[in-house]
């Protein structure tokens, strides 16, 4: 006896489907989720029932207007950002072991440090034959730790535990700042323990994310209106901050001073971090 063969969707989950839960989180609408994920309303739907078949809990109330979480969908959004940043990671390891290069130096990095701190670091020390794999902060520390990095460059908070079994040292340092671009319509200011005007964040998981938080509760500061933008990426938050769109924590290594203006707000907003050196412990 044979059966026909059906792709089951309690076995296969798509990474698609993260960013569809993600985008309906930030939009609270199916048609305007649907939209920015350039799908009809209909497929949309499936693919996010699909999703909720394959966790085994619905997500969203879909009662509410404007949709909420469910307390299981609270759950997965602690998640979901996670997640998708340690499938890219994945996806960046594998590419580093196919390297053009034989027995090159492995150097991850993030994307901001990338751009701007890693190539006079590199010039400085005369290094050449090297592979330079660009991921999250964790990702970097956690490619150093399986043996996948011979060393990384990564912003560092202070957090010890995140360095465990790593030999580490300074190499730098700088800092987030709140900036906007001078002909902002909306512009960012603090009145009374409220931040108003249009501010972009960056996404729950990342490392500047939860700098930022932690500082605005320690201050006891809300943030007044939703925010216009939210990305995971200081580039592109700083791409709309020039254009005129909003204001946002940026890497002070990222600043143009002619395009930018730092936003009216206490000395403290100016999140101050080190720039390390990781490498395995009793490596030469």
């Amino acid at each position: 006896m044979s059966f026909p063969i059906r792709r089951c969707i309690f076995c296969i989950m798509e990474l698609q489907w993260i960013d569809d839960f993600l985008a309906l989180c930030e939009t609270r609408n199916f048609t305007r989720a649907a939209q920015a994920r350039c799908t009809t309303q209909s497929a949309y739907s499936r693919r996010m029932q699909r999703l909720e078949d394959w966790l085994g809990a619905p997500l969203f109330d879909r009662e509410r207007r404007p949709v909420a979480l469910t307390p299981a969908g609270e759950e997965f959004l602690a998640r979901a950002h996670r997640l998708r940043d340690e499938i890219f990671d994945a996806r960046r390891a594998v590419l580093s072991v196919s390297s053009h290069l034989e027995k090159s130096l492995r150097v991850y990095t993030t994307n901001t440090l990338a751009a701007t701190f890693l190539s006079p670091w590199l010039i400085a020390r005369g290094l050449q034959n090297y592979s330079v794999i660009v991921a999250s902060v964790s990702g970097c520390l956690e490619a150093v730790k399986r043996g996948h990095a011979d060393l990384a460059l990564t912003p560092h908070f202070g957090d010890a535990e995140a360095l465990t079994g790593l030999e580490a040292r300074e190499i730098g340092e700088d800092r987030l700042i709140l900036v906007q671009s001078g002909g902002l319509k909306d512009p960012v200011g603090l009145i009374g323990r409220e931040l108003t005007g249009a501010l972009m964040v960056y996404t729950p998981g990342t490392q500047y994310g939860a700098q930022i938080a932690a500082m605005l509760d320690a201050h006891r500061i809300a943030i007044r209106a939703r925010p216009v933008c939210e990305s995971a990426s200081a580039e592109a938050l700083l791409a709309q901050v020039k254009a005129g769109l909003g204001a946002a924590w940026i890497p002070a290594i990222l600043l143009d001073r002619e395009a930018t203006v730092r936003c009216a707000a206490p000395d403290y907003f100016d999140i101050r971090y080190k720039i390390v050196l990781a490498r395995p412990a009793g490596q030469k």
